[in-house]
Formats: structure tokens, C-alpha cells, sequence
């Protein structure tokens, strides 16, 4: 068994959510990182509108924590939920950097995690504040083909950053 493997075992906890269930919510305090096993989870902002901002899906093989929760202690600034019934293991991050600590490759496995995460958000943020509604749909269609088809045309407008019913127009000129 691989030490990560090991701290898992030692450290992590399996939780089982349904569709709905929260791992946390905007402004709550949560440290833990998140791995996908099974299932879908949806990460959110509620804006000060009240409305939902989607700021990724995390499928199968994922790893997601609330940064400003992970790094610092803040509340987290997004909520993370179940859009199908999703098996994760919670493993808190203070495990894991102290494990890192006398680990080079948990310190590997951790540099390699905050990269990644890195690497999403500035691809993200490129995607919001740079390309057309458009090209962010036909973008999702063309990398994220198999997240698309599971979750609803609402959640799909919202990743976008658009109405359902701009989606729906947009769809038609798409498929013509």
C-alpha cells in the first residue's frame, strides 16, 4: 500500500451523499479535501442576487477543497454538492500537509494537487471573463462531453454563465 493509500486509510472518511446533499456550504468551515470515488459533485457560488454561479463539476477521480477553507481556516466562499448519488472520501488537509512534511512523495502528490487546482481555476477564470457564451458552450461540449450529458440544461446555463433560455438559442444556432 502506497503511503498516500496508508494516510487515506488512517485519516480519510467514506461519505455517501445523494442528489442534494451538501459536503459544505458557502460560508461554512470546512478543511477537508475531497476525493470523487463514484458520482457527481456540483461546486457553486450563490450570488448576491441569490442566484447560482457553477463553478465546475466534478466527476469520478476529482479532488476538490475550498482553498480559502484549506490554506487559512476562512469560511468557504463556495458550496460543493451532490448532483447524483456521489461516494467521496473527506480527508482533512492538515493530515495531509503534515504527512507531506516527511514525505517527498505525499510533498509530490500535494505540489501535483495544487497545480492542478492552479492550472482549472486560471483556465476557468479564461473562459468566464474572455470567450463568448458560445464558445464556452461549444468548449464544454467538446472537453466535458460526458458531464454534459448528466447533468440538467439549468446547471448546464449556469457553468455557461447564461439563461436557460440564451442556451436554448444558443443550442438552435449551434446544431443548425
Amino acid at each position: 500500500m502506497s503511503q498516500f493509500q496508508e494516510l487515506v486509510v488512517q485519516n480519510g472518511r467514506q461519505i455517501t451523499l445523494e442528489i442534494g446533499d451538501h459536503t459544505f456550504m458557502q460560508g461554512d468551515n470546512d478543511s477537508n479535501v475531497y476525493f470523487v470515488k463514484s458520482g457527481l459533485l456540483k461546486a457553486y457560488y450563490i450570488r448576491a442576487d441569490g442566484k447560482e454561479h457553477i463553478k465546475s463539476f466534478l466527476a469520478e477521480g476529482s479532488i476538490i477543497g475550498s482553498m480559502v477553507a484549506l490554506v487559512d481556516g476562512d469560511p468557504c466562499t463556495f458550496s460543493l454538492v451532490a448532483s447524483e448519488p456521489t461516494l467521496a472520501i473527506a480527508l482533512p488537509y492538515k493530515a495531509l500537509a503534515d504527512a507531506a512534511q516527511n514525505d517527498i512523495s505525499l510533498a509530490n502528490a500535494l505540489v501535483g494537487f495544487l497545480s492542478t487546482y492552479g492550472k482549472r481555476k486560471e483556465q476557468r477564470e479564461y473562459q468566464l471573463l474572455s470567450l463568448s457564451a458560445e464558445d464556452r458552450y461549444e468548449l464544454m461540449m467538446e472537453t466535458m462531453p460526458e458531464i454534459a450529458d448528466r447533468i440538467s440544461q439549468a446547471d448546464m446555463a449556469a457553468y455557461i454563465g447564461i439563461t436557460p433560455q440564451a442556451l436554448s438559442r444558443i443550442k438552435r444556432r449551434v446544431n443548425r
